[in-house]
């Protein structure tokens, strides 16, 4: 008896679509750490000139702490915008895990049917090479018989 493969070429495209959806989370990840990398370096900046602002005494132009306050606004406008971005990317994360957790079970369900394909032909060819064996056991039986 012949054997479908319908189901082996669907377990390989659920487990092709896995691997797709794990790449892009890795890729979602990478992104993401190079986002908290960039905040933490932000965060570290204004927290070094806030300090410089308050240690800085009268020696320092008016001009040059205006510039000073103007940056660290800047730097905090930056900071806030590269944690609305990883909050973002941490979002498209979550629901990409869903998507691998679904693109899991798709392939679990196929690999399942794929092992039970492959147990029910095991089966038929039992039977098959038993029924042979009858006959071969009945056909010398009855030339034994006859002789």
């Amino acid at each position: 008896m012949t054997q479908r493969n319908c189901w082996v070429i669907l377990e390989r495209k659920a487990h092709d679509q896995v691997r797709e959806v794990q790449q892009t989370l890795s890729n979602q990840q990478a992104q993401a750490d190079q986002l908290q990398q960039t905040l933490d370096r932000l965060t570290g900046m204004y927290a070094e000139y806030q300090a410089h602002e308050q240690q800085g005494g009268t020696q320092v132009g008016l001009q040059h702490r205006m510039n000073q306050r103007q940056f660290m606004a800047q730097l905090m406008t930056l900071k806030i915008r590269v944690e609305s971005d990883l909050a973002q990317k941490l979002a498209a994360m979550a629901k990409t895990r869903a998507e691998l957790i679904k693109a899991e079970a798709e392939r679990m369900k196929m690999q399942a049917l794929v092992d039970q394909q492959a147990s029910t032909a095991r089966q038929l060819q039992a039977m098959v090479e038993q029924k042979h064996m009858d006959e071969f056991a009945v056909r010398r039986f009855n030339n034994g018989i006859g002789s």
